[in-house]
């Protein structure tokens, strides 16, 4: 569809939702919603609440854009009953949102179809070498990431399934941003993140001096263009759609990377790092959100 047809549409931003990612959903869509407005798209915005699901599905959309954070909107939840009441959504669909929202699960398959390494997930707390890292298996924004020290902190923590234990991993924090841009899948960069606190957590990423990007990333050649490639291949293999930003780290002692997680809905407020690796390839912000409307 090209770009004079998309503004026929009737389009529907839909943010918000339930999750502790609520804010950072709403300044996500209402940029994505004031950008296509202020370039005559037929937009809509929609705050997403339980109790008025109904209504979206009752104005019959066009199109959905998927600009919610966290559970119902990340975990394919929307994209199945979007699906059910046959309306295209943005972003990936409801099978590659469901994998790659569960951080444990997306693990042990991309272990088993890439051999990709990862932080290891501690079952035993006998013999710990600390610090490690606690954070929730499904959730995004860095929300509930822990750093524990100590036998002490560790005691205090609720661990059950929904926790994942890991190794901590010290080196260079890294993210990429895969994208569908005319029917190829093309990597847009490698970010570099240094920040203040001891982890890259939510103040972190959305305060604005907390955190500092190096874009490109302070990498060698050769290492830069193999995380290009191996994005890409993780966002094929995963049946990705759209979008989606991967995080790695270098460890630094043993020059490797670490896959850390996938995120199908990538913030898109004014500070986050998708649109400033699009911006980085020349692509405004309104064309970043064409491509991604464009793919679905």
């Amino acid at each position: 569809m090209n770009l004079k047809d998309l503004k026929k549409i009737k389009i529907v931003i839909v943010a918000g939702g339930w999750s502790s990612e609520r804010l950072v959903s709403i300044n996500s869509g209402k940029n994505v919603f004031n950008t296509l407005k202020k370039n005559n798209y037929r937009v809509n915005f929609f705050d997403l609440k339980k109790n008025n699901l109904h209504e979206l599905f009752k104005s019959k959309p066009d199109l959905i854009f998927n600009a919610l954070h966290g559970e119902f909107g990340e975990d394919g939840g929307i994209s199945c009953l979007a699906d059910k009441y046959n309306i295209p959504i943005t972003h990936s669909n409801d099978i590659s949102s469901a994998l790659c929202f569960n951080k444990r699960l997306l693990k042990k398959f991309l272990k088993k179809e890439l051999n990709l390494l990862s932080p290891r997930e501690l079952h035993e707390f006998k013999k710990i070498n600390f610090p490690i890292i606690a954070k929730p298996n499904s959730d995004g924004s860095s929300k509930g990431v822990k750093v524990i020290n100590n036998y002490k902190e560790l005691k205090k923590l609720k661990i059950d399934e929904n926790i994942l234990i890991e190794e901590k991993i010290v080196g260079r924090e890294l993210t990429v941003t895969v994208i569908e841009d005319k029917n190829k899948i093309k990597a847009l960069g490698v970010t570099e993140i240094t920040f203040k606190s001891g982890h890259y957590d939510f103040k972190a990423k959305y305060t604005q001096g907390k955190s500092k990007h190096y874009l490109p990333a302070r990498l060698s050649k050769k290492n830069y263009e193999y995380l290009l490639n191996l994005s890409k291949i993780i966002f094929k293999k995963c049946m990705c759609r759209s979008i989606a930003r991967l995080d790695f780290i270098l460890d630094l002692k043993n020059n490797c990377f670490y896959f850390l997680e996938l995120n199908t809905h990538p913030g898109l407020t004014s500070i986050s790092l998708a649109p400033e690796q699009a911006q980085y390839n020349e692509i405004n912000y309104l064309s970043l959100i064409e491509k991604i409307i464009s793919s679905s």
